[in-house]
């Protein structure tokens, strides 16, 4: 409902501010307007080449996507205690995801939700400036399938969409160095017009925070009551990102690549205990340990790429996608990766 409430917040502004235009009984409500739109533009258009790179006329914009967002994760132990050698695979059903995204200049924010079956769900709250950027996204499934197995137990268990929960939250920040030539917003917001072909070395920093809770008591009890995980990662790194058009940005690609190097990680095992007392009676209550990491500094990466193509001045149509590696090996014999990633296509209309 929070996620809600902040695109109908946006979505009441423009809207407010059509109306303020006309409304002569408001005229707070027009300055409150073309006050915060004028900051928005001046730090657009502050140390802008205009060889390089030009401001769309139009700084509102609304664009539908059609988002495929997923997992993978693999978890492999051997000689763990109690379970021996254990080894999950999971990955997340594909299914499309509708978005609405709107946005001024800089500033965007959507919400994208499964509509065919609910499984999943993505909020992004994204500031993308010239210089420095900052996104936020929040990333809900249980569309989590695939099988989990222990020596120390008979058989595997296959894991079915809604046995597990995933929900994952990841806050990417940037520096771009050639600031004045090369553009990330026009690459990922389109809220920037990439004239002639630029690249530039990108500083990058990665907060993740991570929690997979088991919904299926059967899992649970066959991995004598694991119950949930949860990580926390914090990562920064030095990549490099180009943008190429043939024709003074009507066409635009976009490629990206940074190595990590993670200098936090904190990783937890919740399990539910179930002790018998000597007057009959149980004793149940859940128990979280810390996972010691084998490294304590370690690589993973994140990579973007899209394309775009301006169909006029207002509307445009594009791709782009999003990887995320995550990793770490416990000091106990734990493995496991993750990929977080999402593609998307859009059409959006500046207004």
């Amino acid at each position: 409902m929070k996620r809600i409430y902040i695109l109908t917040v946006l979505l009441c502004f423009a809207v407010f501010e059509a109306q303020a235009q006309d409304n002569e009984k408001a005229p707070w409500g027009k300055r409150a307007v073309k006050t915060v739109k004028t900051f928005l533009d001046n730090l657009a258009f502050r140390n802008l080449d205009s060889t390089y790179l030009e401001l769309p006329k139009h700084g509102w914009k609304v664009s539908v996507t059609t988002n495929f967002a997923g997992i993978s994760a693999s978890v492999e132990g051997h000689d763990i205690p109690t379970y021996q050698d254990i080894s999950v695979d999971m990955r997340s059903k594909l299914s499309g995801q509708t978005a609405i995204m709107m946005g001024y200049r800089s500033l965007s924010a959507s919400y994208s939700f499964d509509v065919a079956h609910g499984y999943s769900s993505d909020f992004n709250l994204a500031w993308f400036g010239k210089r420095f950027g900052v996104e936020f996204r929040s990333h809900s499934t249980e569309g989590l399938r695939g099988t989990l197995d222990a020596t120390a137990t008979e058989g595997n268990l296959p894991i079915k969409e809604g046995d597990t929960r995933l929900k994952a939250t990841i806050i990417n920040g940037y520096y771009v160095f050639n600031y004045k030539k090369y553009s990330l917003p026009a690459a990922m917001k389109q809220s920037v017009i990439q004239k002639r072909s630029a690249g530039s070395l990108t500083a990058y920093a990665l907060f993740l925070s991570a929690r997979l809770d088991g919904k299926n008591q059967m899992a649970s009890a066959m991995l004598n009551g694991l119950k949930k995980i949860e990580f926390y990662q914090a990562a920064v790194g030095l990549g490099y990102g180009y943008n190429y058009t043939p024709n003074q940005g009507r066409l635009l690609m976009h490629i990206s690549a940074a190595p990590l190097l993670v200098f936090f990680n904190k990783n937890f095992i919740t399990a539910a205990v179930d002790v018998p007392l000597s007057d009959g009676s149980r004793f149940q209550t859940d128990i979280s340990k810390e996972v010691k990491t084998k490294h304590k500094y370690f690589l993973t990466g994140v990579a973007r790429a899209s394309v775009h193509y301006n169909l006029s001045k207002q509307v445009y149509v594009g791709a782009a996608a999003l990887v995320n590696d995550i990793r770490f090996s416990s000091a106990s014999g734990v493995e496991m990766q993750m990929d977080d990633w999402i593609v998307n296509a859009s059409v959006g209309v500046r207004f």
